[in-house]
């Protein structure tokens, strides 16, 4: 069994929580430099750039772009997928549990959402050619359907939601449509609200799901 001197051992847990913090910082640089160049066209410089540190440090920590996208990916997941999960899970009832969903990007993100919006795209494109940002985009998408699907079912059980409503077919439309209005939104952010929209998406899944329907 090895021994480690509690100053020895203070120390390395010192630098494990600066080495996370900066990895941390890096990736929030590569999110700044892909909102502002996009993916393909920002280079290492750029990145090293918006998270404020030098090359040789981003090195240190990354070899390259791929390795850094690959760590952004496991970042978003862990960060905020169990944020959603959490948020919404506590809540009883179907209706507003629905409700809560939809709304997380924007409760979380802001109004605008600019960020989010354009490295989703983003993660769409490299997907193609990039394993981990391909099985990310599967899974998250996975996760989600099984999400609205487990609230619809709720619904339709407890009488809330109309019982010829089917879960699953129900769940993989709301994630289109959420990731239409994504699509067309960074497109045309001067012609569309994502919030306006997302209202109106809202009213229309209540009559839609309404137990009288």
């Amino acid at each position: 069994m090895l021994f480690f001197p509690a100053k020895a051992k203070k120390a390395h847990m010192g630098r494990k929580k600066m080495g996370d913090r900066r990895r941390r910082q890096i990736l929030a640089g590569l999110l700044e430099a892909m909102q502002q160049r996009g993916l393909q066209r920002c280079n290492m410089s750029d990145v090293a750039r918006a998270a404020g540190v030098s090359r040789g440090i981003l090195h240190y920590y990354f070899k390259n772009k791929d390795e850094m996208i690959g760590a952004l990916v496991a970042h978003l997941k862990e960060r905020y997928y169990p944020d959603f999960r959490e948020r919404t899970t506590q809540i009883d009832d179907p209706e507003a549990q629905l409700r809560e969903s939809l709304w997380y990007p924007v409760q979380t993100f802001g109004q605008d959402g600019a960020a989010l919006a354009k490295v989703w795209i983003e993660f769409w494109g490299l997907a193609a050619h990039h394993a981990e940002v391909h099985a990310f985009i599967l899974e998250l998408q996975q996760l989600l359907r099984a999400h609205f699907s487990r609230i619809i079912q709720a619904g339709v059980e407890s009488g809330v939601f109309h019982r010829e409503r089917q879960p699953e077919r129900c769940a993989s439309i709301i994630l289109a449509a959420l990731e239409g209005l994504i699509l067309q939104w960074h497109f045309n952010p001067e012609g569309l609200s994502f919030v306006d929209e997302l209202k109106v998406l809202e009213r229309m899944l209540e009559r839609y799901l309404a137990a009288g329907a």
